[in-house]
């Protein structure tokens, strides 16, 4: 599994009970950073689709997939903890590193890094609530 510093890596891991705080954020965040390539409805037919090398999932079956909504498992993914060493790269960004970047930014405080980590898994729980939310009956 890649991970970065420990402290963060830890409470990703324990993110999955982190409630949204921001109403409608999950579901604004999937609209501008999942859609492109999972399409607006999760159906794996966004614009961007056609142009990588894997079709995108299609979110909504996810629960269909595994019998039941595996939350654990599509926070990880989406956080990028996920990939095994050795099993190449994956197209799908790495949402987990971009929201810890854009909030530490340029600080090396332990403080500001573990806030980071904290606003990202609240971020990375609100998507998979509302992946949860997309999901076929």
């Amino acid at each position: 599994m890649r991970c970065f510093p420990a402290l963060l890596c830890l409470a990703l891991f324990a993110a999955p009970a982190a409630a949204d705080e921001e109403p409608g954020r999950g579901k604004a965040d999937f609209v501008k950073l999942c859609a492109p390539c999972h399409g607006i409805d999760g159906k794996g037919d966004g614009p961007q689709a056609p142009h990588l090398a894997r079709k995108p999932a299609d979110l909504t079956m996810v629960t269909r997939r595994y019998g039941s909504f595996p939350g654990q498992k599509v926070f990880e993914t989406i956080a990028g903890l996920d990939m095994p060493d050795g099993h190449g790269t994956r197209e799908m960004p790495i949402w987990g590193d971009v929201f810890v970047t854009q909030e530490v930014g340029k600080s090396t405080r332990v403080e500001d890094a573990m806030k980071a980590s904290d606003d990202a898994s609240r971020r990375i729980a609100g998507l998979v609530k509302y992946v949860q939310s997309v999901q076929a009956p």
